[in-house]
């Protein structure tokens, strides 16, 4: 069944663990009765869903040519997961600050934030790991495997 690598069950399984775990976080959110906005709460499950289909696409350039080696799938997501997490954090770092001191009220805000890339990165391995194991990676996963005569 798993035979061939296929960018489409990279894909949805990248994006179906972002969406458990936005779930997850709306969970935690409810469960901890933090004071966050609907708005908030929707742009967290997006943000999740985003991120898998980032882990999802990075894996399909695994080549280093500079180094001339290959990168692992699970390397690649958790850097690209950290990174877009730090700039959601610089962004939009109030209302993730909120969330945040709702959590852990005795830590400072540069703290959250190196644990909301921390989080990121741990998301984008384990998503890039089952990501690797359901869908494949490298160029092989983007070729078309149909039989065209």
């Amino acid at each position: 069944m798993f035979s061939k690598p296929s960018l489409i069950r990279r894909g949805i399984t990248a994006k179906l663990f972002g969406l458990a775990f936005g779930l997850l976080c709306l969970y935690l959110i409810a469960l901890l009765n933090l004071n966050v906005s609907f708005v908030v709460q929707f742009g967290l499950i997006l943000w999740c869903i985003t991120l898998g289909g980032l882990v999802a696409l990075i894996g399909v350039i695994n080549y280093l040519p500079l180094l001339k080696s290959i990168m692992p799938s699970w390397f690649s997501g958790g850097f690209i997961c950290g990174w877009m997490n730090l700039l959601l954090w610089l962004i939009g770092g109030d209302s993730l600050t909120s969330i945040g001191q709702g959590l852990f009220p005795t830590l400072g805000s540069l703290f959250l934030g190196i644990g909301f890339v921390a989080i990121g990165v741990g998301f984008g391995i384990v998503a890039g790991f089952f990501a690797k194991l359901i869908g494949g990676e490298g160029p092989d996963v983007a070729r078309d495997y149909t039989d065209s005569k």
